[in-house]
């Protein structure tokens, strides 16, 4: 806990001053472009960097009304979180309802930190510093264009010169940002280079920093490439990266922890700040999900379920509480047993059931193992939001090595990978914060041997490359609960899972990148509006995705 607050001051800090800094700015648009606003010259690039790297992850795991991130648009996509009507629906996926906020969260914070940053770091020979300054950069531009196809990058946080900056197409964004992590390899690597202190992700010594943000460069490299291998031929690359090493030990794992620390910033898991402080649950479960860990793949349910969902209660609601009973097309309007939710695009009126509904769990949230104790979720209960943001995990890479493997020929066998993979999202969840499981409930190394023998059979009873691919990141796709964000760029790259629920509405198109936001629309008029089937340059994948 000691560590955890020492990065809690930190943040706080960082924060002071980034408000210090930023305060002689003025129109939104310059807040957008303009890194150049004046800072103080003892500015201490570290804090700079934390700052950014705080901003970054709320990007992705922010969750409050409807400023929304990126995890919870990806997940309501993915039918891993409830979406509430049409794809592009007033609750979902309109220009308003991207949020400038979330873009501003990429461009105004944490690029704009690192564009300040970078410069004193390599005036003072901070070469860590600035390596590390540049990864983040790279993801942030790589997950820019994933979200939003062709983004402002030349021209952009330029706002002297560049007062409307031009979008440049993604895939010279993805070139630009595969040099970029050679330099930040340069840079960390360089003998006595200095690391940042006090960070948010990485702790240990700066040799163990070191190697990690090393490794983390390379699976950043994989990660690109694996995403365009539909456009080119990259096995020679990714051999390259894989005999380098990329993450494959939980000790490397990207993530972004949480704590319970209230006062005087929450630091809590946001998704546990929302649901666990209200009265009840805040959001729905998706039933189609649940239903994949509760009645597994033969009836035997999945050994994460009780780690990733948490019942209120027992009963099983009725009337006015059950709104889709008997309706056509809602195949999974109540799947029993507590596990309350909603079927993929429910928009049916919402009863009071807040202290009713199935939520988020112990893991990734730091909330509640489900013990069938049914009661209502509330503040302080289970591990008191001490959960993680999952960027990138060693069993994430399993199975990006397992596609990679089967569908382009590099290292490695792929149905070692999948169970690799399987076995490595089992090890993480079942073991996450111990202390809150019930023995008596806890799922057991037999519980986790069935369900990779059943895995592996749908494997090798797979005939195609095409159905192998589709049991690996449908595996892969139930691993992902906390990011399904991945889950997001998993379907459009490969159109799988094939099994998805369908919308039980009229779904509109599925979104391959979100809009603009209407506020950056309408202050930039070098960005145009598109729809949200507008594909970004890797995803080469057929119209009909649902």
């Amino acid at each position: 806990m000691k560590t955890v607050k020492n990065r809690l001051n930190v943040i706080l800090a960082s924060l002071l001053l980034i408000t210090i800094v930023t305060s002689c700015e003025t129109t939104d648009l310059e807040q957008l472009n303009d890194p150049s606003r004046e800072v103080p010259e003892s500015a201490d690039p570290s804090l700079l960097l934390n700052n950014a790297a705080l901003q970054f992850a709320n990007a992705f795991a922010f969750n409050e009304g409807n400023e929304d991130g990126l995890n919870v648009r990806a997940s309501e996509t993915m039918r891993m979180q409830h979406l509430f009507g049409p794809y592009a629906g007033p609750f979902s996926l309109t220009s308003g309802n991207i949020n400038r906020n979330l873009w501003q969260s990429f461009y105004r914070e944490t690029l704009k930190d690192i564009e300040t940053l970078l410069p004193i770091a390599e005036e003072r020979g901070i070469l860590g510093v600035a390596g590390v300054a540049k990864i983040l950069k790279a993801y942030t531009y790589v997950t820019l264009v994933d979200t939003w196809g062709d983004v402002p990058f030349t021209e952009a946080l330029n706002a002297t010169d560049f007062p409307s900056p031009r979008v440049d197409s993604g895939q010279d964004i993805y070139n630009a940002m595969l040099l970029l992590l050679d330099e930040a390899i340069a840079n960390i690597s360089t003998p006595e280079s200095i690391m940042p202190d006090d960070e948010l992700f990485f702790p240990g010594s700066v040799d163990m920093r070191r190697a990690k943000w090393l490794t983390l460069a390379r699976t950043l490299k994989f990660k690109m490439y694996l995403q365009m291998r539909r456009i080119g031929d990259f096995s020679a690359e990714i051999n390259a990266l894989l005999a380098a090493g990329i993450i494959d030990d939980p000790s490397e794992d990207f993530q972004f922890q949480y704590s319970t620390v209230l006062s005087p910033t929450d630091s809590r898991h946001p998704y546990y700040a929302v649901t666990y402080d209200n009265d009840g649950a805040g959001d729905y479960m998706n039933n189609y999900y649940m239903t994949q860990f509760k009645d597994g793949k033969s009836g035997t349910p999945d050994p994460r379920l009780r780690y990733y969902f948490y019942r209120q209660t027992d009963d099983d609601p009725t009337g006015d509480d059950l709104p889709c009973e008997g309706l056509p097309g809602f195949n999974f309007c109540y799947i029993g047993d507590g596990y309350i939710g909603r079927d993929h695009g429910d928009n049916l009126g919402v009863p009071n059931d807040g202290i009713e509904r199935a939520t988020y769990g112990l893991y990734p949230i730091g909330g509640k193992f489900d013990a069938d104790d049914f009661t209502s979720v509330s503040a302080g209960a289970g591990a008191g939001g001490a959960g993680i943001y999952p960027f990138m995990l060693s069993f994430y890479t399993k199975f990006m090595t397992a596609e990679s493997a089967l569908m382009s020929g590099t290292t490695g066998d792929p149905r070692t990978l999948l169970e690799e993979g399987i076995r490595g999202s089992m090890d993480k969840v079942l073991n996450f914060a111990p202390s809150q499981v019930n023995p008596a409930f806890a799922a057991t190394t037999a519980d986790v041997d069935a369900y990779v023998t059943e895995a592996l059979a749908l494997y090798d009873a797979a005939t195609t490359d095409n159905e192998r691919l589709d049991v690996i990141i449908k595996e892969y796709y139930l691993a992902l609960w906390g990011n399904g964000y991945e889950a997001w760029n998993n379907y459009r790259r490969t159109s799988f899972p094939s099994d998805l629920e369908t919308h039980v509405q009229v779904p509109g198109l599925f979104p391959r990148t979100f809009l603009y936001p209407a506020a950056e629309v309408n202050a930039n008029s070098n960005i145009n509006q598109k729809t949200i089937d507008v594909r970004t340059f890797w995803d080469t994948n057929p119209d009909n995705l649902d």
